[in-house]
């Protein structure tokens, strides 16, 4: 059987998949970072930058992981 095509923009598809998962590493941090920042016309921008800081909260920093998850809220939150 071949797999059914989505041709559901990427955005919306990654979207979609957010309820699903659990925040608590720094790689989900960077994903939510990332996807505020490509919804940033959207009214979900702001929900996903939250949900991205209380990931990051709860994280000990002193990795390259979290240097880039880091950085990446800060783009989010500069470019909310």
């Amino acid at each position: 059987m071949g797999r059914m095509s989505d041709d559901r923009p990427p955005l919306d598809r990654a979207l979609e998949a957010v309820p699903g998962l659990r925040a608590g590493s720094w790689e989900s941090v960077e994903a939510l970072a990332l996807l505020a920042i490509e919804a940033r016309d959207r009214p979900e921008s702001t929900s996903l930058r939250d949900a991205a800081h209380a990931a990051a909260a709860g994280l000990k920093a002193g990795t390259w992981e979290s240097v880039r998850a880091l950085a990446c809220l800060a783009r989010a939150d500069r470019e909310a």
